[in-house]
């Protein structure tokens, strides 16, 4: 099974890495509402991904969505009802589309976050191991924390190049994917 990690850097300079908030779950579910009232039934699936979904896990504060639709490339079905919401297309890859939204760009009552909506293939790969990927760290204590522990090393080293930061992370990423795949079979 091919190993695809979600890296959205755009612009985001200087890297920010920041403890665990509670309250990045609640963000979620707010901004999960409002992707999920514009695109209807578009959405087989709106998730949280990345370093926000992680209990206890330090990260970078802005919101992932993962949602998955049956044809990433029929953007006709899904670009306009994003756009109307506040989020522009920032990335066209095949099988998968990431939109963002500054902080303040969504309807007033959506958090004060950057926000990344990752579209995707229902059942795909990507979907599949970024689903993964939060659910492992989420239940392995040790290896969430040695990725803690290396996202604050290379947010240092990195603070001026999230290009860098997130390259120098994939390693760990398709290592931790392996171990979940594993662990999961």
């Amino acid at each position: 099974m091919a190993i695809q990690l979600a890296v959205a850097v755009g612009d985001l300079s200087p890297v920010q890495f920041k403890p665990y908030e509670t309250a990045w779950p609640e963000r979620f579910a707010i901004a999960k509402d409002l992707v999920c009232g514009a695109l209807g039934g578009c959405a087989a699936r709106v998730e949280h991904i990345g370093s926000t979904a992680v209990p206890g896990l330090p990260g970078r504060p802005q919101l992932d969505i993962l949602v998955s639709v049956t044809e990433p490339d029929a953007e006709e079905d899904y670009r306009w009802l994003l756009e109307e919401l506040g989020f522009g297309l920032w990335i066209r890859e095949p099988d998968r589309r990431v939109f963002f939204a500054r902080s303040g760009a969504l309807p007033t009552h959506a958090p004060a976050f950057d926000t990344y909506v990752y579209v995707c293939r229902s059942g795909g790969v990507w979907e599949h191991d970024q689903l993964l990927l939060a659910a492992y760290l989420s239940t392995q204590p040790d290896r969430r924390d040695q990725y803690a522990e290396l996202k604050g090393r290379l947010a240092r080293e990195n603070r001026h190049n999230p290009e860098a930061y997130a390259e120098a992370k994939r390693p760990f990423l398709r290592e931790t994917i392996k171990l979940a795949q594993r662990a999961y079979r």
